[in-house]
């Protein structure tokens, strides 16, 4: 098989064969290889289908790069031997029904490796845990040593937990809940503890900024570490100062964003700066309690139903995967355009880092969507030395978020870059960034 797909999606199909379709130009956070198979019950291999078609779906949708080809490649995954798919992670993901329950399976354990980056992933149509496992297996079983995602209505609602587990988007979700207090604090909590159960890494002012801090400036370095912003429209969000400012760097930054209208919002209400497409107006029959009473004629709005949060962070999920891929891939395209226009011609690369001409070498560019950490300082300074016959003028280069960070996270780069050897540049600065490279005065 051809080592330049970025994903491989293995899936069973409904005469328990296995189809295998590799995709390139996916703006991934690494290369994959996804093995998806179910206990062999009609309805498990059912939504394994609903599930493959939801992922084809995704990554078809995240680039206009991306190009599909189907594999020469029917091995099922109880007979594949991951170690020999080197160079990308393996996720196994398991699609569990109470038709037929999960039994102890020895091929399982070839995936649980993490010398060989390969992994297990459990999914599960919404129900009692116990139901879709046969009686016996012992606690400390791969089965139950696995925490498990489950859906209530549509297998695409464990669509960003599949995608982050196979590093297909990042590992960590992050999410900027946006409201006004006197309004929706009881709505932002529920939300803020639902999604952070979800596993999200989730910003709430009333949580995330301790006391004695800059609240400008740690707000708008919250912002920047943030994929999206969820907007909790209420009638009179649009007279906080800090909405706006929020609204405004998101779509400065690409964030993606999802405004929540709460019921009583009128056209003279509504922010101008959301488009209806990135809105979902909520009914007064989504809420359990009626709402109270609030200052200025406002009403507090309070929980949603188990029903109305179901469907509101499914949506919200899918807002976040899809504001990752189209962040990634922008960030991409504008740093080879910035190198194209200062004379320096890269060709568009979707996943890892970016070769960049050097003399008779090349730099290793890493374009991040969040302001660099250690795993990025690593990544990058590893695909350096990975270089043979290196010559002394190449260099390896973050790009990203920097701007916005308070000092002493600066401070912190500082130190990364000096023991790492890699340098790094703000992703606001990309022309000055590349007219350095083109110039030579980066060694």
């Amino acid at each position: 098989m051809p080592v330049d797909y970025d994903i491989v999606l293995q899936t069973e199909r409904g005469d328990g064969t296995f189809r295998c379709r590799g995709f390139s130009g996916v703006p991934a956070a690494s290369r994959s290889w996804i093995a998806i198979t179910s206990t062999g019950s009609e309805a498990g291999r059912k939504s394994v289908a609903d599930l493959a078609l939801e992922i084809e779906t995704a990554l078809l949708a995240s680039s206009p790069e991306v190009g599909v080809s189907d594999l020469d490649d029917s091995i099922p995954p109880s007979a594949m031997e991951p170690s020999e798919r080197a160079g990308r992670l393996k996720l196994l993901v398991l699609v569990g029904d109470k038709e037929r329950k999960f039994t102890d399976q020895s091929w399982y354990h070839h995936w649980d490796s993490d010398r060989n980056r390969s992994g297990v992933m459990i999914l599960l149509p919404s129900g009692k845990y116990e139901d879709f496992f046969e009686a016996g297996l012992p606690d400390e079983h791969l089965l139950h040593r696995i925490n498990t995602a489950s859906w209530l209505e549509k297998t695409a609602e464990v669509l960003p937990a599949v995608f982050g587990r196979a590093e297909v988007t990042s590992s960590i979700s992050r999410i900027f809940i946006s409201y006004r207090r006197v309004e929706t604090l009881e709505l932002a909590l529920q939300l803020f503890d639902r999604l952070v159960h979800e596993g999200f890494d989730v910003f709430l002012d009333r949580f995330s900024i301790p006391p004695g801090y800059d609240f400008q400036r740690r707000l708008t370095e919250d912002l920047e570490d943030k994929s999206m912003v969820v907007l909790l429209e209420s009638r009179l969000l649009k007279t906080s100062k800090w909405t706006q400012h929020e609204i405004d760097f998101a779509k400065r930054r690409r964030l993606g964003m999802l405004a929540l209208q709460m019921p009583d919002v009128t056209s003279a209400d509504v922010l101008a700066s959301v488009t209806p497409d990135l809105r979902e107006r909520l009914a007064g029959s989504d809420f359990a309690m009626e709402p109270l009473d609030g200052p200025d004629h406002a009403k507090q709005w309070r929980k949603l139903t188990d029903e109305a949060l179901d469907r509101v962070v499914a949506e919200i999920k899918k807002t976040h995967a899809d504001a990752l891929f189209r962040r990634r891939h922008r960030l991409r395209t504008d740093l080879v355009a910035a190198l194209g226009a200062s004379g320096v011609k890269v060709e568009y690369q979707a996943v890892g880092v970016l070769k960049v001409p050097c003399g008779d070498d090349e730099h290793v560019v890493w374009p991040t969507t969040r302001p660099p950490e250690v795993s990025d300082f690593r990544s990058v300074h590893d695909a350096l030395l990975a270089r043979k016959d290196r010559s002394g003028r190449s260099c390896a280069i973050i790009v990203g978020p920097l701007a916005a960070l308070e000092p002493d996270r600066k401070e912190q780069l500082e130190w990364l870059r000096e023991v790492s050897h890699c340098r790094s540049f703000d992703e606001g600065e990309l022309l000055d960034f590349a007219r350095q490279l083109a110039a030579g005065s980066l060694q």
